[in-house]
């Protein structure tokens, strides 16, 4: 979510770091990740403009919606509509913070709160010993996946691109900072997209399994090659490095996503892989492939996706899925 920078955010910044983070700390995870969707519900709240921003943008990638019937404050559209909005906050604040709760993430939490669906395709994958890339959207809460499949014993890597750009002096020293900090405390190494990547086809090759966006990194700057795809009848520019990784290492392709859990809290699901039968010579076939798996993801939990603000009228995500929220 795009969030402007101002010295009333900068306030919020010190709270949440602060006080915030050291209760978070101390209480169950249960209780942790409540407080979190609980700091979504108040901006929800507050945030008149942007909530009729957001409603505005889903009710245009969702062709289903009749505006009509969302003007209606009792028909089940508007509530529909409101839930995905408020789901979405949600989100935004699971995402950025659930890095406090992770230092308490062991094994005996994570069977608790955490299923997993697809491991077989994983453990399938490994088993060919030629490493596995694990391609994932931004959305739910990314990071978590990387922390759950590290501790309970699969060798993980991910590339990302962590960027302090455009943030405020109090951004930069207080979150940045003690954001990076966490980071490193973290069961796997995370490698930066502008690095020298070769420590990553060593760990391919080395059977290692690594995580990577297939959506473009976030941040300011773009790495890599990138094509225009169309994207919920958006034209979008996708990134094609996971398919060319893929092709040069010869390693399986596998789309993970984050949903909420049947029985627990989410469920991280990881699908068989998408570069097979010949189709690792063509990236396009490969990131097609993605985009269409990353779309039925969305339809089915819209308020998981993290770039809803970024849907506005000619105003193409091409152009603005390089903001970090």
């Amino acid at each position: 979510m795009i969030v402007s920078e101002s010295i009333a955010r900068d306030c919020l910044r010190l709270i949440v770091w602060y006080p915030l983070r050291w209760i978070i700390l101390l209480v169950p995870v249960s209780w942790g990740v409540t407080i979190l969707r609980l700091l979504g519900d108040i901006h929800y709240e507050l945030s008149r403009k942007k909530r009729a921003q957001l409603t505005e943008n889903y009710m245009r990638l969702n062709p289903n919606t009749d505006p009509n019937q969302y003007l209606n404050l009792h028909s089940s559209e508007f509530k529909r509509t409101n839930h995905v909005i408020r789901e979405y906050f949600r989100n935004h604040y699971i995402d950025h913070l659930m890095i406090f709760i992770f230092p308490k993430m062991g094994r005996r939490e994570i069977e608790k709160y955490i299923e997993f669906e697809g491991l077989k395709h994983l453990d399938q994958a490994l088993a060919t010993n030629r490493g596995v890339i694990l391609v994932h959207g931004h959305f739910g809460p990314v990071h978590l996946p990387l922390v759950c499949l590290s501790r309970i014993g699969y060798p993980l890597m991910q590339i990302g691109m962590p960027s302090d750009e455009g943030l405020s002096r109090i951004g930069k020293i207080v979150a940045f900072r003690l954001r990076m900090k966490y980071e490193a405390q973290l069961s796997a190494d995370i490698i930066h997209a502008r690095s020298f990547l070769r420590p990553v086809i060593l760990w391919l090759k080395q059977n290692g399994i690594v995580m990577i966006t297939g959506d473009g990194s976030g941040a300011a700057d773009r790495v890599g090659r990138y094509e225009p795809f169309c994207f919920l009848d958006h034209r979008v520019l996708f990134p094609l490095g996971p398919a060319l990784l893929s092709r040069k290492t010869g390693s399986a392709l596998l789309p993970l996503f984050i949903v909420p859990g049947k029985k627990k809290m989410y469920r991280i699901v990881i699908e068989p892989p998408i570069n097979e039968n010949g189709d690792n010579a063509n990236n396009n076939v490969i990131v097609q492939k993605f985009i269409r798996r990353l779309e039925d993801y969305v339809r089915r939990w819209p308020g998981y996706m993290h770039f809803l603000d970024r849907f506005e009228v000619g105003r193409l995500i091409e152009n603005e899925n390089n903001h970090g929220s």
